[in-house]
């Protein structure tokens, strides 16, 4: 769901801001969006699911994934949460 969140600020970027590029708009929401750490436990079910949240498992290598990275940049949340105020008053 943070997809549509994202392109959604976008397109108020450029509203209140005018045209910018791509580059510009990724790097002002970068920029502006509230950093978010990885979090420190696993829910035990998929709040969307059901399913125990353990038997989801990478495709890639059949395991549990975890987050890696700090509060700046994480695997999880890369920059953090977008933030649509932040975006168009700073």
């Amino acid at each position: 769901m943070a997809s549509p969140h994202v392109a959604g600020v976008a397109a108020l970027i450029v509203s209140v801001f005018g045209d910018s590029s791509p580059n510009q708009v990724t790097a002002y929401l970068d920029r502006t969006a509230d950093p978010q750490p990885c979090p420190s436990s696993l829910p035990s079910t998929n709040p969307v699911t059901g399913l125990p949240y353990l038997s989801f498992l990478g495709v890639d290598d059949g395991k549990v994934q975890s987050c890696q990275g700090g509060i700046g940049y994480n695997s999880w949340y890369g920059n953090g949460q977008v933030n649509a105020l932040s975006a168009i008053t700073k």
